[in-house]
């Protein structure tokens, strides 16, 4: 068969990326002043992420003799199947082009991603199917000439050992990015595990991928070593959401680059409590120059009741300080919008971000994600039910301490007043001259 990955893209003025949030999406929206849509332009330029999913998928169906190939926002005519990402973002653009291929072609269209999984009746008044969950069991089917119909529940892959590498032969590498960050091209994801062992109860990644499992150190050295070899690749992002919670296999995975001896810069999400000194050490001379940390905020009485496991302030006063240091670059995300939070908790964490002055500081809205248990106990609350405002970046429910538009300008003032204060330029001039 003739398979064509279609992305369908808008053309929204914000910096869309698909792959975050749990593969919901997110559009970088901070204000309407000049120095906010300063910050989303710099958003804009510098981080540009693969759909990760895709990657597996073209691999499944290439090592099946199928021909794959990707498109954005083009109408593909002479294909046999058209797989589709979902996202919120982006999901009305993506009913467009399923329309117009129906009304076109005779293609059969399936959709993928946790939107259309959790939404499924959306897509399917214009699709054919909709592979609900991870779906790389229904693709395996799909690349035995099984074409699935309606709602197919896939199910998850336990031993993602066995999965193919990412065939990123057909994606544009040199567009991707993760500036400033990760500033050496060509750059790529990856994936060293799925899942996460907490429940964070507003979380829309725990919500899809579910329980944490596990890839083996020596199968991820051996992909970036394929990656090196088959790209060129010079930077990395691990998008596990706890890369070092079992230290000693993080440890095992720095020790086998080195051993190796791949010359490659790297960047990892994980928790604080699962850092140290040494582990920083021996991951830093594997590569690390990046480290992507959550705080969410700095009252912990508010995050305990969120369900958010926080590590001390302390311990995270001594964790930056030492990436720093190192010369680790540090992005903190913090989320306004807690169901106890309240305008004083927020402008004290807007002051405490500053005080850590981290190389990025990401300031979310919280989004009641279909899917997610937050979603399901806030719907009487909701007011805003145009998904594409579901974009983390804006208020849709109802909030018993603050308003839609205390919201707006906490989130702009935290941005403006973090990114333009002399003690961040100083910092940002200076890694610029490194």
């Amino acid at each position: 068969m003739k398979i064509t990955l279609l992305n369908a893209l808008s053309d929204r003025e914000e910096c869309i990326n698909k792959d975050i949030m749990g593969g919901y999406g997110a559009a970088t929206r901070i204000g309407n002043s000049f120095l906010a849509k300063l910050i989303e332009s710099r958003k804009k330029s510098g981080v540009k992420l693969p759909i990760f999913a895709l990657g597996h998928i073209a691999a499944i169906l290439s090592n099946k003799g199928h021909q794959v190939e990707y498109k954005i926002n083009e109408i593909p005519l002479d294909s046999d199947l058209i797989l589709m990402p979902s996202s919120i973002v982006d999901h009305k653009i993506e009913l467009e082009y399923a329309q117009k291929i129906k009304q076109q072609t005779k293609t059969i269209i399936g959709f993928i991603g946790p939107f259309a999984s959790v939404q499924p009746e959306l897509y399917l008044k214009h699709a054919d199917f909709v592979i609900k969950n991870e779906p790389e069991q229904i693709v395996m089917e799909i690349a035995e000439g099984k074409i699935p119909k309606g709602l197919v529940d896939s199910k998850p892959i336990q031993d993602l050992d066995t999965l193919p590498y990412p065939q990123w032969d057909i994606f544009p590498i040199e567009d991707y990015s993760y500036s400033p960050v990760i500033n050496k091209k060509p750059f790529i994801s990856i994936l060293s595990s799925r899942g996460c062992i907490f429940s964070c109860f507003y979380c829309p990644y725990k919500a899809y991928y579910g329980n944490w499992r596990l890839r083996t150190p020596e199968n991820i050295v051996k992909e970036i070593k394929y990656l090196k070899d088959k790209f060129q690749i010079k930077g990395l992002l691990f998008r596990d959401p706890l890369f070092t919670y079992n230290k000693e296999r993080a440890k095992q995975i720095a020790e086998l680059i080195i051993k190796e001896d791949i010359d490659i810069e790297w960047a990892c999400e994980t928790h604080f409590d699962y850092l140290d000194a040494n582990l920083i050490d021996i991951l830093y001379k594997s590569g690390l120059r990046g480290l992507n940390v959550g705080i969410e905020s700095t009252n912990q009485e508010i995050l305990q009741k969120a369900m958010r496991k926080s590590a001390t302030i302390e311990k995270q006063n001594e964790i930056v300080a030492y990436c720093h240091k190192k010369g680790i670059r540090v992005s903190a995300f913090y989320i306004f919008g807690l169901p106890d939070d309240t305008e004083e908790s927020i402008l004290k964490t807007i002051e405490y971000a500053k005080q850590l002055n981290t190389n990025v500081a990401q300031f979310f809205i919280l989004t009641p994600f279909p899917g997610t248990p937050f979603y399901e106990k806030t719907k009487d609350k909701i007011y805003d039910t145009n998904f594409a405002h579901y974009d983390s970046y804006t208020p849709v429910i109802h909030h018993s301490k603050l308003t839609k538009e205390q919201l707006l300008k906490l989130k702009e003032k935290a941005f403006i007043s973090y990114y333009f204060r002399p003690r961040y330029i100083l910092k940002f001039l200076k890694n610029r001259i490194k």
